[in-house]
């Protein structure tokens, strides 16, 4: 695959180069696809990103919290607070949901009583 075509099949998406530029930058890099044309690459959160939200004192606010997540950690496209308001209802609040996976939130597997 040339490195000027974008892997995730999308015209004008990101190139391998591009993905292997933010996988050097951010570490860990996934892709999530809702449709054909509908496709977002996001990373994990760090800890001191986490705390920085809770510092903003609006968690009780989900959406608030969520848009801020998301705009943190969508790395492609980019995600401005004019285009969340036209998104699919759930995409911010599913793309929040793998970003807290992704960033440890949760167990990949059961726990072993020992």
């Amino acid at each position: 695959m040339s490195d000027q075509v974008s892997p995730l099949g999308i015209e004008g998406g990101p190139t391998q180069v591009q993905i292997d530029e933010w996988k050097l930058k951010f570490g860990d890099v996934y892709s999530v696809k809702f449709s054909d044309t509908e496709k977002y690459l996001y990373r994990p959160m760090r800890r001191f990103e986490y705390k920085s939200i809770l510092a903003m004192g609006q968690t009780e606010n989900k959406s608030f919290a969520e848009e801020k997540i998301a705009q943190m950690c969508i790395i492609w496209p980019t995600i401005d607070p004019t285009k969340i308001a036209t998104l699919k209802a759930g995409t911010i609040s599913t793309i929040v949901d793998l970003v807290m996976s992704s960033s440890n939130f949760g167990v990949a597997e059961e726990p072993i009583k020992l």
